[in-house]
């Protein structure tokens, strides 16, 4: 088999979901620059480092899916098996200028740029229940961040905001465009937290991952399809938070707590009918106003919170 741009004219062993697959540095190297031969310019390329992450197994299961029209894919490449011989001919097949193109690594987006401010005081939220009107308890603001981040702290331990990303938002966004070859970024919506979601944000490395990917296909509907920070906001609240676009939006995401605060309380200040209900501790109106129509037991855990911090008092 003729080598390409020096590559190995095979693996040694399995590449592709963990504990099904060996995943020998060297073969998985092979595999993500094959990937990279056939992906086009402006398309999500894979950072060859040898690791087989989430994205390289979300890659060979949508070729598998979308190539060799497998209906349930393993997400695993064997030495000179079907998959494998494919990807190498259809790599074959690539033009010189896709060959060279090189993984699109996103800095902006994944560089941390907090300044080192990631929890807030009780002033903090003082001055928050404050600027959304006297009726307004703290520990109702304090539930909220309680329910969506734990309340601690609205970034992981990289000092990234906690963020979850929501495919069938990135499907509306899109308009669809990206259903058939990335239906893991790209689905509708069957359920809240359906599998496809618990799949892309079992944790913080997995939804950072997804994120990027979704990214790479189309920035802006990325970000705006994802929740960040202490509170959540979806990303296409931007101008609801005040600020004319979703990348002025994250970069504050990005920034410190007090940003991620001083976006919630611009977003409740632009729903009269959100914060009537926090006044009235209306849980189910908060819920509706907040989490949206299918918002399951959100009344419930906000209540819960609340009660508890009271509590504390």
């Amino acid at each position: 088999m003729t080598n390409l741009q020096g590559l190995p004219s095979s693996i040694s062993a399995s590449v592709g979901t963990p504990g099904k697959a060996r995943n020998v540095p060297a073969d998985v190297e092979c595999i993500q620059r094959l990937f990279n031969l056939i992906t086009p310019t402006s398309g999500s390329h894979l950072v060859v480092d040898g690791k087989c992450g989430a994205l390289l197994v979300q890659r060979i299961s949508e070729y598998q899916s979308n190539c060799l029209n497998v209906s349930k894919p393993d997400a695993v490449i064997d030495p000179q098996g079907r998959t494998f011989n494919r990807l190498v001919a259809d790599a074959r097949k690539a033009s010189p200028e896709t060959q060279a193109a090189e993984p699109d690594r996103q800095p902006w987006l994944t560089e941390p740029a907090c300044d080192g401010a990631v929890t807030l005081t009780d002033s903090d939220f003082q001055r928050a229940a404050t600027a959304l009107g006297n009726a307004v308890s703290v520990n109702i603001i304090k539930a909220f961040a309680t329910v969506e981040s734990g309340g601690r702290s609205g970034f992981g331990p990289a000092k990234m905001p906690v963020i979850a990303y929501e495919g069938h938002l990135f499907r509306k966004y899109t308009e669809r465009k990206y259903d058939r070859s990335h239906p893991l970024l790209s689905y509708p919506y069957v359920e809240k937290a359906g599998p496809q979601w618990r799949a892309n944000n079992k944790n913080q490395t997995t939804a950072w991952a997804t994120l990027v990917a979704a990214y790479r296909l189309d920035p802006a509907a990325a970000l705006m399809s994802t929740s960040w920070g202490m509170f959540q906001i979806m990303g296409f609240n931007f101008a609801a938070c005040g600020y004319t676009t979703v990348f002025d939006f994250v970069t504050a995401m990005k920034t410190n707590a007090g940003c991620q605060l001083k976006a919630f309380v611009g977003f409740c200040s632009k729903n009269p009918a959100l914060v009537k209900a926090i006044k009235n501790k209306d849980y189910v109106g908060m819920a509706a106003r907040y989490n949206g129509a299918d918002y399951g037991d959100y009344d419930k855990r906000i209540q819960t919170a609340f009660e508890a911090l009271e509590r504390k008092k």
